[in-house]
């Protein structure tokens, strides 16, 4: 949504929610919730007071706000005199975004502005090795979201279309994992009151503290799960050893097949040049 994106361009937003579930769904930046009907986000008309202080309290939010909020506001709209207060007579459905697609977005709205500063200061980035741009972040989370709730891995779906993907479909899998974890380490690493983390420390964090590690296992998981082994190798470069709990993330050939032949019709399948 709009505010996702001016948040990660590092400019405050804030909006006005007249459905709790909607913004509940996709956690904006900030939001605050008016129990007003649809079409009626500042109360009834002809009442600029009232509508006045609407404004100021989702303004405020910009303010005491510092992580994603869904502040409710606590008065009524005045009774407007009977003058059929109008509301849709459509039920417009509901966002289906998932958990984990809104938390890893809210994450990132939140790592955007220390990542920026690290760009800035260093003048280079590692970002960027699927193809996709800092603008195109919105693309490249559909992408990866998509694939970790089962889309597959041989094809891009239609919420990720627009960037340059510079990779062949199993093997872009990996890239635009790695563009997201690049963004994650470099925003983590911009302070330079700190010391920069451990290998270790970094795999730590993002395996185990964040939507991102959540996201990334989810993946490792949907290749598991996969009939084909060949795509094993993908999980061998996506998750540092001893941060996969089913044991090695390198799989090996299916019984009774050559290892090279095998490791041979892996790459060709995963480069995108033969079945």
């Amino acid at each position: 949504m709009l505010s996702h994106f001016l948040q990660r361009h590092g400019i405050a937003a804030t909006s006005i929610s007249l459905i709790r579930e909607q913004s509940e769904a996709v956690q904006p930046p900030r939001a605050l919730w008016v129990p007003f009907p649809l079409g009626r986000p500042l109360g009834v008309a002809d009442d600029p007071e009232f509508q006045t202080d609407v404004l100021r309290s989702a303004l405020g939010l910009l303010e005491t706000a510092t992580e994603p909020t869904i502040a409710d506001y606590p008065h009524d709209a005045p009774d407007g005199g009977g003058d059929g207060v109008w509301a849709c007579a459509i039920e417009l459905p509901t966002p289906e975004v998932s958990e984990l697609e809104a938390s890893l977005r809210a994450e990132i709205d939140l790592l955007m502005p220390r990542y920026l500063e690290a760009r800035r200061r260093r003048g280079r980035s590692t970002f960027g090795m699927s193809g996709a741009t800092l603008e195109q972040m919105d693309q490249l989370v559909s992408y990866a979201v998509a694939v970790a709730e089962g889309c597959g891995f041989d094809h891009i779906p239609a919420s990720a279309t627009g960037p340059d993907w510079t990779h062949p479909t199993p093997m872009l899998v990996r890239f635009v994992v790695e563009d997201l974890r690049a963004f994650y380490q470099e925003s983590v690493t911009s302070d330079t009151d700190s010391g920069p983390p451990s290998q270790h420390d970094m795999h730590t964090w993002i395996f185990r503290e964040t939507a991102l590690g959540r996201l990334i296992k989810r993946i490792a998981q949907m290749i598991t799960d996969n009939d084909d082994p060949r795509l094993l190798f993908i999980r061998g470069l996506l998750i540092p050893e001893g941060f996969w709990e089913g044991g090695p993330t390198f799989g090996g050939p299916p019984p009774g097949e050559d290892p090279r032949e095998f490791l041979i019709r892996s790459r060709r399948y995963l480069q995108g040049v033969g079945a």
